[in-house]
């Protein structure tokens, strides 16, 4: 059994949700623990549990304790578990500043406490994703370099991306109410976006980037917060978390989807003007090399149009997507072939359906060729500015997919085209300055 601490909100805890039967265990859920705050004296303060509001409860109670006095650290370093799991969502929520210290209000619940109304001139509020960062990164840099010394690399950073809007049960994209835009706000993802960066570039943990594709769904969880995502985010985020937890692997960033996962959400069932704004702010083909670079050249309209025929595609590569694990390239190849053709030609009654097809035939044939030659083949096609190196390039990324030139190449044209999600990941996979195949 594999013990985990988790450091952060319903983000990271819901994810350990979606298995009971395994070997790994939740040891400690510290929520509403603002890492900033957690670095900092502790306060003089009494509260009462019955004081909380809405939270009344002795887990809140604890929770609000731990922040004013600063149980939360000590708490992990002298830990059993093996893992840290960590987001930093709390920092969406303003701390109270008492004094020499600041701490969490447990969800504003202080503020309904005696402690807080016998002297509130002596309280102030701030958020410390509103101020400059060289006044609160060092204690970030002081409490990252505490949980290193405990776990070492077992650490995995879930990275937060607040969404202003949520799917209604009338199968409708509406704002977020604003009384929930208390506990979190997309306004606040490019500082967070930046701090994560910073942690990842100085301390390279394991990172999960998958709630950046998802929206919270009033069918699944009738709290729309903005993280409070629909039930495939926690799917997708769980699937990942076990692999790191249970195999530790070399790799350390994951932002894919399971081409299972990506056709449900080409399939949300919501209108297609509707789905037009979900594609623009939460889209992006990154589930399955042999279709997404295809999906690419073709417009977001024409996307949108048929996303239900594209559906169809993408879950029929799960199956290619399963065999991966086995790292036996012609067991891929045979299910890609198998799949290309199998694909029902009747199907293709407009003009983007025999386009697409014809393009997946296209990289039939690179796949099938011998690697030597297809290298060959791709390097005389960009000498020559022939664009077919473009699908030759993508073939080769399926065919080598842990070749730090081919990964650079393909870097680069993503950063040609703007595709950022696209050139975001790529990066991560580069493990160090590459030669150009």
């Amino acid at each position: 059994m594999v013990l985990v601490d988790i450091h952060g909100s319903c983000l990271s805890r819901n994810i350990f949700n979606v298995d009971k039967d395994t070997d790994i265990l939740v040891n400690n859920y510290i929520s509403r623990s603002n890492i900033v705050s957690s670095m900092m004296p502790p306060a003089d303060i009494n509260t009462k549990r019955e004081e909380l509001l809405f939270f009344d409860s002795e887990y809140s109670h604890r929770c609000l304790r731990n922040g004013i006095e600063k149980n939360t650290v000590p708490m992990l370093l002298n830990s059993i578990a093996e893992f840290l799991v960590i987001d930093f969502f709390d920092l969406c929520q303003p701390v109270a500043v008492y004094r020499n210290t600041t701490f969490p209000t447990y969800d504003y619940s202080f503020y309904n406490t005696a402690a807080y109304k016998n002297e509130p001139d002596q309280f102030q509020s701030i958020n410390f994703l509103e101020i400059p960062t060289c006044l609160w990164y060092g204690y970030i840099d002081i409490y990252w370099k505490k949980m290193i010394g405990k776990f070492g690399d077992n650490i995995v950073l879930v990275r937060v991306s607040c969404f202003n809007n949520y799917i209604t049960s009338n199968k409708e994209i509406n704002p977020t109410p604003p009384n929930l835009l208390a506990f979190g706000n997309e306004i606040y993802n490019s500082a967070l976006f930046e701090l994560e960066n910073y942690i990842i570039e100085k301390y390279n943990p394991y990172v999960l980037d998958v709630s950046k594709y998802f929206i919270a769904d009033e069918d699944y969880e009738s709290d729309v917060t903005p993280v409070h995502f629909e039930e495939n985010y926690n799917i997708s985020s769980w699937s990942l978390m076990k692999d790191i937890i249970l195999n530790k692997p070399k790799q350390r960033y994951y932002d894919n989807l399971r081409p299972k996962i990506f056709a449900q959400l080409l399939e949300r069932p919501v209108a297609d003007r509707d789905f037009e704004f979900l594609w623009k702010e939460r889209g992006g083909f990154v589930s399955c090399d042999l279709l997404d670079s295809i999906s690419l050249e073709f417009t977001s309209e024409e996307i949108i149009e048929n996303r239900k025929w594209l559906a169809t595609l993408y879950h029929k590569t799960d199956r290619i997507y399963l065999s991966n694990h086995l790292r036996d390239k012609n067991v891929e190849i045979s299910l890609i072939n198998d799949f290309i053709n199998g694909i029902d030609m009747s199907e293709a009654n407009n003009y983007f359906k025999p386009q697409f097809i014809n393009r997946l035939k296209e990289k039939q044939s690179y796949l099938n060729q011998p690697v030597g030659h297809l290298v060959e083949e791709y390097l005389e096609a960009l000498d020559k500015g022939d664009l077919r190196w473009i699908q030759m390039l993508s073939c080769l990324s399926i065919l080598l997919p842990d070749d730090q030139g081919i990964i650079y190449n393909q870097l680069q044209y993503h950063m040609a085209i703007d595709n950022k999600i696209m050139a975001s990941k790529l990066k991560q996979r580069l493990d160090s300055p590459p030669v150009s195949v």
